[in-house]
């Protein structure tokens, strides 16, 4: 399903009804990078362990986004539900993002250090998903 109510074709978003949404392909490389790796990790649905599993359950996933704000949740909800649909597990605030300052041209990559908010939100999403992913490894989800 194509969304064409919305009078700028560049926002438009074909839709796959039962899963999560992909960029145009007018998007950004980054954009299309990351629909294709969600597309990767579709075709392992059928793909499933020795007791029946997906084989991507009981695996601990976090997003890491560049961007405005608002952009910034968009791709970490976007992301989150495309992991969570193929059977990633997301830990409590397993996203970090870096906005910089607006209407400013500093890439991330170019910054001297990592600002400390942002290190500090990337280190709780790591530990939260080192902690989950000990668990998960304990006491892994049901066999179907």
């Amino acid at each position: 399903m194509t969304r064409n109510d919305d009078p700028d074709p560049d926002t438009d978003q074909c839709i796959d009804p039962g899963m999560h949404p992909f960029p145009s392909p007018k998007a950004s490389s980054s954009d299309l990078l990351a629909r294709q790796v969600l597309e990767r990790l579709d075709a392992e649905l059928s793909e499933t362990d020795e007791q029946g599993r997906p084989i991507l359950f009981g695996k601990v996933g976090l997003v890491a986004v560049v961007g405005n704000e608002d952009g910034a949740h968009k791709v970490i909800a976007d992301l989150g539900q495309g992991l969570s649909d193929v059977g990633f597990t997301l830990a409590a605030q397993g996203s970090t993002y870096w906005v910089g300052q607006a209407m400013h041209t500093t890439d991330y990559q170019d910054l001297q250090q990592t600002p400390e908010v942002t290190a500090n939100a990337t280190g709780i999403a790591i530990r939260n998903a080192a902690h989950l992913a000990r668990l998960l490894k304990a006491s892994p989800y049901p066999a179907c």
